[in-house]
């Protein structure tokens, strides 16, 4: 539930909703007759045909616009799960709304809005659960299948020079910090039981999409970390914030408080 969601980000790839779920509601009325449904909307004149019709078509004006909506909202949020779950059950909320208000006003002041609005409730939520947890699961099934057909990420991680030449190729995990130093970057790294440097005429932008795609990230201007080594975060008495390392070959590096909270939470 609280993983990154991934589905189409476009409003298109959102009409399935649109589309499906009225009639999904419409159709399911007509055969099945949930909780009555048929007599209950048998009012105000017209057969529940029209009625499960205009409530089919209430639903679609109303995910037409919640989806345009959403795909406009997800562009730039990065949604989770559970994001996405309250999302539908917001839908559906809306939905039974105004289900409520079309069916008070057919029932011409016989009921209290509020009454009919407990029973709307009801015939929304129980009867599109089903179209709502079809295609969450058939999004599922699709991101597993994506997974498992995607080709292997690299293992090593590989630092070219500002002349796009490859100087090194390393297990990632191996690296401890990446620190700037003028034109040059220098990393300190595992070999065995040794801690070595290595020295490389390369910006921190340009190795920072590689190194932060393999677990490490930035904590200063000037320097990157691997989680896994920082042994603590400390901050002295003028507020100045430093990673303690596991090893002590290897001196403490500043963290920035903007970087702060995000290195926090990963150790």
């Amino acid at each position: 539930m609280n993983t990154q969601l991934r589905i189409g980000k476009t409003y298109r790839s959102q009409l399935l909703y649109v589309v499906l779920l009225p009639a999904f509601f419409a159709g399911f009325c007509f055969l099945y007759d949930p909780f009555g449904m048929k007599d209950y909307y048998q009012v105000g004149g017209m057969s529940f045909g029209f009625h499960f019709l205009m409530l089919a078509c209430i639903l679609l004006a109303i995910l037409a616009l919640t989806r345009l909506v959403f795909s406009a909202l997800y562009k730039h949020i990065p949604f989770k799960w559970w994001h996405y779950v309250v999302w539908c059950i917001g839908e559906t909320f809306v939905f039974a709304c105004f289900m409520a208000m079309y069916t008070t006003l057919f029932y011409a002041g016989q009921y209290n809005y509020f009454v009919v609005l407990s029973r709307s409730f009801k015939f929304a939520y129980l009867i599109l659960i089903y179209p709502y947890l079809f295609l969450c699961m058939m999004q599922v099934i699709l991101n597993k299948d994506a997974d498992l057909n995607a080709e292997p990420a690299e293992t090593l991680v590989k630092f070219y020079d500002e002349h796009k030449r490859l100087k090194l190729t390393i297990d990632p995990s191996a690296i401890i910090c990446i620190q700037a130093d003028a034109n040059y970057i220098i990393l300190r790294y595992m070999d065995a039981d040794r801690i070595k440097e290595f020295m490389l005429r390369a910006s921190m932008k340009s190795v920072e999409h590689t190194v932060e795609g393999h677990g490490l990230v930035r904590c200063h201007r000037s320097y990157f970390v691997n989680p896994r080594y920082v042994k603590m975060l400390s901050k002295n008495r003028e507020g100045m914030i430093t990673a303690e390392l596991l090893h002590p070959e290897v001196a403490s590096i500043p963290v920035s408080k903007q970087f702060y909270q995000k290195l926090s939470e990963l150790l």
